[in-house]
């Protein structure tokens, strides 16, 4: 579909794990070398964290309109419509488990016992894990259905066959849980299943173990909503969290939504009818009837994306969700520009500190945090290409192509604007050596921009330049070798080159000059990187009944937007410098 289209792409959350994830969908647009010039010589290669993460954030920012709050705030504070935000009060985190502790921590001895499932073993105890964290009827419902796997295993291994994908499915069905439940088939071990009896027996024990009836983090969720006024949302993980709670919090104005379905009280509803009866403002509905009016809602994270509740001014993270993402999504609903509130928290419930060294849920997102803060993702990480662009449109004539100036500054430095084949980087010299920082060399943009004009000193600004004569050096011998070969060639490609050209010695031989033209310009796109989109109009070719012909693969190529020439020399050119100091 976007194969030579143009397209507007518009995405809530592309980055999950790190920034390197955006480079999944520049793949839509972009062939896996187009951004050589920049640092990242195949996208294919930095989607998977196999690139420069300075140069991935920088390139991300350039190909993304992505605005933090403090920019929103400092860039487009006036005009006819001033956005205006809520203050986000300081994170409250509370530490409880959903069974007393002496319960707790013999459920979660007796979970790292449970071995059925070979390779799989591991997730299936993490599952069991992380719906222990949630709530006991959460746990009791995963652990059923591991009993249910134990004697499927055995039933089948009586039959001498497998557990398969669809044996899984039924009993593990898709939004059953927030983990990624798909890969379990993927990791079962081939072979008829053997389950243990100390397994089966283990089952019966944490089955028991989790009749209590004691639930200290439902408790305290009921006595933060006692008081405090004000609506709140509470994000859960399963399902069967819901409806706990839901039994738990009856003399709340609650409400629930899981999904498509709805909840008042004991009463089903409608999603849409819920979602207006708790958040009528930001539903554009009217009041709801008195019986219906709602303080509490519950819901799972299929409302996390793209709803707008800012009636409410609080989220509570009544389960952690598996990435840092999720949890902004969640704030998200109530963190909005016109919230009519001008002050919103957020509750966070952690398991207990037994139950987190099992799952290792909080290590996993503060280390997911850290390395997008690292990669640039951070709340102003994006930022500098769209301050880049006002200074840009704040210059009052545009500067002659080489054009040098100097500046004061307590942070002495060059910055060399260069142009790579095409494409323009942004290069810091400093004593500590050369470094593509487009970033850093925007923020020392704008401080020349508000200085006073020093003396020109040629002599600093060749100085920047032999030092970042080797990093240039570098750029363009990648650019030389993107003309000829891509960094990273699918196994499509490989099968297909040295069969087209054997077809191009032919027609050599018989001199059909413009077959050898046609068979020249295949080979470049089979030896370049392709677009996502290009790959599988490729592998859809391939993967069709009957004989493939050189034929059929020209007219797949001379069907995609036409390859630039590349018969020029990538070239280096200065486009302007700052010395500052």
């Amino acid at each position: 579909m976007l194969v030579g289209a143009r397209v507007l792409l518009v995405t809530a959350t592309p980055v999950h794990n790190r920034i390197a994830d955006l480079f999944h969908l520049f793949r839509l647009f972009l062939r896996d070398h187009d951004l050589t010039a920049l640092g990242v010589p195949s996208l294919c290669r930095a989607a998977r964290g196999d690139a420069d993460p300075h140069a991935v954030a920088a390139t991300a920012a350039r190909l993304s309109v992505s605005r933090s709050r403090q920019r929103v705030h400092a860039g487009y504070g006036t005009g006819p419509a001033v956005l205006s935000f809520p203050e986000r009060a300081v994170d409250e985190a509370m530490r409880l488990g959903a069974a007393p502790d002496a319960e707790l921590h013999q459920l979660v001895t007796g979970i790292g016992r449970l071995e059925a499932g070979g390779e799989a073993a591991a997730l299936f105890r993490m599952l069991l894990l992380s719906q222990l964290a949630s709530s006991l009827p959460a746990f009791r419902a995963s652990l059923d259905r591991y009993e249910a796997f134990l004697e499927l295993g055995v039933a089948a291994a009586a039959q001498g066959r497998t557990l398969g994908r669809r044996d899984f499915r039924r009993l593990f069905p898709a939004g059953s849980s927030d983990l990624q439940l798909a890969f379990f088939p993927l990791v079962l071990p081939p072979g008829p299943a053997a389950a243990t009896e100390r397994d089966r027996d283990m089952v019966r024990r944490l089955r028991a173990l989790a009749a209590s009836p004691h639930d200290p983090k439902a408790d305290a969720l009921a006595r933060l909503l006692d008081g405090r006024a004000g609506k709140t949302v509470v994000f859960v993980q399963s399902r069967a969290t819901v409806h706990h709670l839901m039994r738990r919090l009856r003399g709340h104005r609650l409400a629930a939504v899981t999904g498509e379905r709805g909840w008042f009280g004991s009463g089903s509803a409608g999603r849409e009818e819920v979602l207006r009866a708790f958040a009528p403002h930001a539903q554009g509905a009217p009041p709801p009837a008195r019986a219906l009016e709602t303080d509490v809602l519950v819901a799972t994270d299929l409302l996390s994306e793209g709803l707008n509740l800012q009636d409410a001014s609080r989220v509570i993270h009544y389960d952690l969700p598996w990435s840092p993402a999720r949890l902004e999504q969640r704030v998200g609903r109530i963190d909005r520009a016109g919230s009519p509130h001008g002050r919103i928290e957020t509750v966070t419930f952690l398991p207990p500190q037994s139950l987190a060294d099992a799952l290792t849920m909080e290590r996993r997102l503060v280390a997911k945090r850290r390395l997008q803060a690292r990669a640039g993702a951070g709340p102003d990480g994006l930022d500098w290409c769209d301050r880049l662009y006002g200074l840009a449109a704040r210059a009052r004539s545009p500067a002659t192509p080489g054009a040098c100036a100097a500046v004061p500054s307590a942070e002495p430095a060059v910055v060399l604007v260069v142009r790579l084949g095409g494409l323009v980087e942004g290069v810091v010299v400093t004593d500590a050596g050369a470094r593509a920082d487009p970033a850093r060399a925007t923020r020392l943009l704008e401080q020349a921009a508000a200085a006073e004009p020093a003396p020109f000193d040629r002599a600093a600004l060749e100085r920047g330049i032999r030092r970042a004569a080797p990093l240039l050096r570098g750029r363009l011998a990648a650019l030389e070798d993107a003309r000829w070969r891509a960094a990273h060639r699918d196994h499509l490609s490989r099968r297909l080159i040295p069969w087209v050209l054997a077809a191009g010695r032919r027609a050599a031989t018989r001199r059909r000059h413009a077959d050898l033209a046609r068979l020249d310009a295949l080979v470049s796109r089979l030896a370049l990187g392709m677009s996502a989109g290009e790959e599988l109009l490729l592998e859809e070719l391939l993967a069709r009944r009957g004989p493939l012909t050189v034929r059929d693969v020209l007219a797949w190529h001379e069907r995609l937007p036409r390859l630039g020439t590349g018969a020029e020399a990538p070239q280096v050119e200065l486009v302007a410098a700052i010395v500052l100091g």
